[in-house]
């Protein structure tokens, strides 16, 4: 999926927007690239500890959805939030509906167990109240049972990093994408970022760093900030600017123009076309 809006807050913590879709599946796919300590990994989804997950050093995987069996698995699917009036249904307000945070932390196992299915909270039932202000907005809940290529197992570990301070916490905040779009976050065209080709969103996402251990392996240079970009955008309508007073000099000028050197602004066979002035790091 298009990652949006991504702030790395510090080197274990990365947050970010996706575009959700109603009765679209999808999966968490991890690495651990630790190659000196297993990762214990919980899965929250719209503020539930949903799933939890070993993986060894160098290990590969996924979390594809909640575990039904030994050797089956209910996969995530968003659907559409339920609005009730709090007055008739009990409904909660759910301050961390739309999220789905992926924690980290290293651990020693101890030993291999039968499958533990139901370790977790579960998914949201999706019903909130209609105070909450989250119309439109989307939940997880699961698909029709798929059956896993082998059969799931449990493992007892030791925790070496405290519960409420993760290794390594990415924090995903879904939502339609009609509403990332009205709230700003969404602002260039509607590009595929696994499709390849120039927009902000894939340029954002070959210069971003993931944390120690993040289930990603891309991208490996910081995004470029803010202030940087604006930078850029100043000296590049500087140029511009340069270059449009050579021109009208050289329209207006009916004497015969001395000899000069040449300008620093090489428009070559790209005159008339837009000419990409950005900066490579």
């Amino acid at each position: 999926m298009e990652l949006f809006n991504i702030n790395q807050e510090n080197p274990s913590s990365l947050r970010a927007f996706i575009a959700s879709e109603a009765g679209k599946k999808f999966k968490v796919v991890f690495t651990n690239k630790l190659l000196d300590s297993p990762l214990a990994l919980h899965l929250h989804i719209d503020g539930l500890d949903a799933v939890k997950k070993v993986a060894q050093p160098g290990q590969s995987g996924d979390i594809r959805g909640l575990y039904k069996t030994s050797v089956s698995v209910l996969p995530f699917q968003f659907r559409e939030l339920e609005l009730v009036d709090p007055d008739v249904e009990n409904a909660p307000a759910v301050a961390e509906m739309g999220t789905i945070e992926f924690r980290a932390f290293r651990c020693q196992p101890m030993r291999v167990v039968e499958p533990m299915l139901h370790v977790g909270q579960g998914l949201h039932h999706g019903r909130i109240s209609e105070r909450s202000k989250k119309a439109g907005w989307h939940h997880v809940t699961t698909a029709d049972e798929e059956i896993l290529s082998g059969p799931m197992y449990g493992v007892i570990s030791n925790y070496l990093d405290p519960i409420n301070a993760p290794y390594l916490s990415i924090k995903i905040f879904y939502r339609p994408r009609e509403l990332l779009r009205a709230k700003g976050i969404i602002t260039g065209p509607d590009v595929n970022a696994q499709t390849g080709g120039r927009s902000e969103v894939n340029d954002q996402r070959r210069t971003m760093r993931w944390p120690r251990g993040c289930p990603y392996s891309g991208p490996s240079r910081i995004p470029i900030k803010q202030e940087e970009t604006e930078s850029r955008t100043q000296r590049i309508r500087a140029l511009q600017a340069e270059l449009n007073a050579l021109r009208a000099e050289e329209s207006t000028s009916s004497v015969k123009r001395e000899q000069r050197s040449p300008s620093p602004i090489v428009v070559g066979a790209a005159a008339g076309e837009v000419i990409d002035l950005t900066l490579d790091d």
